[in-house]
């Protein structure tokens, strides 16, 4: 009787076949020292409750969508540093602030304008500049004016 051959054309006799008895090879460091493929166990840990049903033990959730509370990222509302970063460009851009020399920090949306202006209408200027920055909730004046 002649050998079967498989798709490569290799006799199914001379193909070897580990026994569906032993265990998988689950030690990666192993797998790599005998050149054997390595997969990592994917199944979740399962035990079983007094009424004998199997339950996940965790680590794997149940496929359904999770309720989200909006959070500021997902409203449109960039996040303090990055209205930091919006307010700082904004006043090197706007050419009534340009020339100042100012630090902004950001806290919740609330910005605060600190650094050493010429006069009163700098002030107005730079605040109104933050101000006008999208999801600046309010802009704090600590500038500093000569006496």
């Amino acid at each position: 009787m002649k050998d079967r051959q498989n798709t490569n054309g290799i006799p199914d006799s001379e193909i070897e076949i580990e026994p569906f008895d032993q265990p998988v090879e689950s030690d990666p460091t192993e797998a790599v020292e005998e050149a054997e493929p390595y997969f990592a166990p994917t199944d979740p840990v399962v035990r079983v409750d007094e009424k004998g049903e199997t339950q996940i033990a965790g680590g794997f959730g149940t496929g359904e969508a999770l309720e989200r509370h909006p959070t500021a990222a997902t409203r449109g509302v960039p996040s303090d540093e990055a209205l930091e970063d919006l307010v700082h460009r904004a006043l090197r851009l706007d050419a009534s602030t340009a020339h100042l020399h100012l630090k902004v920090g950001v806290a919740r949306g609330v910005v605060r304008v600190q650094g050493m202006i010429e006069d009163e209408e700098d002030a107005e200027n730079a605040l109104a500049v933050a101000g006008d920055v999208p999801g600046v909730v309010d802009v704090i004046d600590e500038l500093s004016r000569p006496e």
